[in-house]
């Protein structure tokens, strides 16, 4: 069987990432280099220290065995520079190396100076539906507002998980499923997309958001637990799981 080639091989990009191991970050450089596509450079950030409290309940599996991405960018050949991702240098940086793409693969908000040097945008993945569930704790925001649970890669602008939708997929749900499946399911859609959604942005497609909807906040530990004993009426309802105990 011939394998067909990637919509995206020899698409020049810059990618967003984290200067830590970090699996987003891994994953994403991964499938870049198997697609094909034109890294020309890898912009990694130092870790912060946020100003987010901690949740009260894990949503999310604990990994190990991250590779650090600088060992991934030189096995790649990925150009790989240690940079604040709002430095003013991201602009000539870019424009230097040609990159027509952002990609973020790992990131905190980004100034309009730094979507702005894009000469097609930057792609974000967001792990759930724009405008519906905007913002942190998107998985935990769908179950409490009964919206399906899904992704939407988008190119961003200066309003946080907003700009232009490129891609918009719903994961499939199972009867069993715990808050850990959702969550590993709607990440690995994220890498599902990627191919897709960075050629409808290298091709100038996709549709504005006609409104950007409300920005959910970081959950209370209230609502997180509601979030977590909501879920078997949410699986009833989007699952067909009546009756499941």
């Amino acid at each position: 069987m011939r394998i067909m080639s990637s919509m995206i091989q020899g698409l020049p990009l810059a990618v967003f990432t984290y200067s830590f191991p970090h699996r987003k970050t891994q994953d994403f450089l991964f499938a870049l280099k198997v697609l094909g596509a034109d890294v020309r450079l890898v912009l990694a950030a130092d870790p912060v220290k946020l100003r987010i409290p901690p949740p009260s309940i894990r949503t999310k599996i604990r990994h190990i065995g991250l590779l650090h991405p600088q060992k991934i960018a030189d096995s790649f050949g990925f150009p790989y520079r240690v940079i604040k991702h709002n430095s003013t240098e991201i602009a000539s940086l870019v424009g230097e190396v040609g990159a027509t793409l952002g990609v973020i693969a790992g990131a905190r908000i980004l100034k309009p100076h730094v979507i702005n040097a894009f000469p097609l945008g930057i792609v974000n993945f967001h792990p759930g539906f724009i405008p519906e569930v905007r913002g942190l704790d998107a998985v935990l925001w769908s179950i409490i507002k009964s919206v399906p649970l899904g992704v939407t890669a988008h190119l961003i602008d200066e309003n946080v998980d907003a700009g232009t939708i490129l891609v918009k997929r719903k994961i499939p749900l199972f009867c069993d499923d715990t808050i850990l499946d959702l969550t590993e399911r709607v990440y690995e859609t994220q890498l599902e997309i990627l191919e897709e959604a960075l050629s409808m942005a290298a091709q100038n497609k996709g549709e504005p958001l006609e409104s950007s909807g409300k920005y959910n906040g970081k959950m209370s530990p209230d609502l997180e637990q509601k979030a977590l004993s909501s879920l078997p009426l949410y699986l009833a309802r989007y699952a067909g799981c009546e009756g499941y105990q």
